[in-house]
């Protein structure tokens, strides 16, 4: 028979920052994938139109790195996105290793519905939240990730792991 330890943790569940935020982050990206279904997208397609939105005619993997998704899966959510006409892919001159990814004018079509989809899912998770406490979580959020941001960079086969899972979480 085991014993619980006689001291109790630093910090239970509750109290911890980042079990908080995975928390959170899983929620809202449960929501939001259930809406962007409706338009017929999976969640790794919405990112890498998202970011696409923001920063249409890169590379792939500049949209995998700019949209948090592994390598493997941005393949796959690009090819859907070719198959589906919303994006088109090209090899740039003088570098034929390389595809630029870009939006096709049905990619550009699906911008206003599916970021409707993303305002519906935060304005359902910050209902009764007033606006000045959404901007201080949102300048904590991003003094932490300008905190982690730097420690990102170095190259660590256990943080490749969590990378690979947050990507596939069905691992």
């Amino acid at each position: 028979m085991t014993h619980a330890p006689s001291k109790p943790p630093i910090l239970t569940s509750a109290e911890s920052f980042g079990h908080n935020m995975r928390t959170t982050n899983r929620l809202l990206q449960r929501e939001l994938s259930k809406r962007v279904a409706r338009l017929g997208l999976s969640i790794g397609q919405w990112y890498a139109l998202r970011t696409l939105w923001e920063n249409d005619g890169i590379t792939q993997i500049e949209l995998a790195q700019k949209s948090g998704i592994a390598g493997p899966a941005m393949v796959t959510a690009v090819r859907n996105l070719l198959a589906m006409g919303l994006v088109k892919r090209k090899r740039p001159t003088g570098d034929k290793r390389k595809y630029v990814i870009s939006l096709t004018d049905e990619g550009w079509a699906l911008q206003t519905p599916a970021l409707a989809k993303a305002v519906e899912v935060n304005e359902l998770a910050l209902q009764g939240i007033s606006s000045k406490d959404v901007a201080t979580c949102l300048r904590v959020l991003r003094t932490v990730q300008d905190n982690l941001l730097p420690l990102a960079q170095e190259t660590d086969p256990a943080a490749a792991e969590v990378d690979r899972l947050i990507s596939n979480p069905t691992d």
